[in-house]
């Protein structure tokens, strides 16, 4: 082997960095979404937006490996369930976008396992609350952060930060497949 292709060899072509680049963006929003929706009880929809068409530039460059055409319309499927979930008020509307949004990248190898980690973690989240709530004046007299004292407040509420189970399964089932 010649040295130039020695070289070569060792550099990233411009799809791999492309694929790399998009992937690392997809950690980092999903990441924000979920800060953003524990701390604010909002999700902004530029990172739902921001989830769609990061998948559309991962698409382009993984075209022949991926099949596009099935991530959406699990994405789709998903995004139609959440929304039942809306109007039965057990959701909010930057969960449905964000939760669609990931389930976009999960395609056909990693949905099933995103929507039972992620209904796993949901259901200790709220039961985690929801046990927290009962104790609520000790939670505010507490040295807890006043990210998990709010939390336990909103909790009565109802309000719960589904953003933060939602990036766990996504970030969890991402590195383990």
């Amino acid at each position: 082997m010649d040295l130039s292709a020695a070289i070569c060899s060792g550099l990233p072509d411009l799809a791999q960095f492309a694929l790399t680049a998009t992937l690392f963006l997809f950690c980092l929003t999903v990441i924000y979404g979920a800060i953003a929706d524990v701390t604010t009880y909002t999700i902004p929809n530029w990172t739902s937006y921001g989830l769609a068409l990061l998948f559309a530039v991962y698409a382009l460059f993984a075209w022949d490996r991926t099949p596009v055409l099935l991530h959406v319309l699990l994405g789709l499927l998903v995004f139609t369930i959440c929304i039942v979930f809306w109007k039965l008020r057990w959701l909010g509307g930057g969960d449905v976008k964000f939760v669609g949004a990931i389930a976009l990248w999960m395609g056909p190898t990693m949905i099933l396992s995103f929507t039972l980690l992620l209904a796993l973690l949901s259901t200790g989240f709220v039961l985690i609350l929801q046990f927290a709530r009962k104790w609520n004046p000790y939670f505010q007299g507490s040295k807890w952060p006043w990210v998990v004292r709010n939390m336990v407040q909103k909790a009565k509420d109802d309000a719960v930060p589904y953003g933060l189970p939602a990036a766990m399964s996504a970030l969890i089932i991402l590195f383990l497949t």
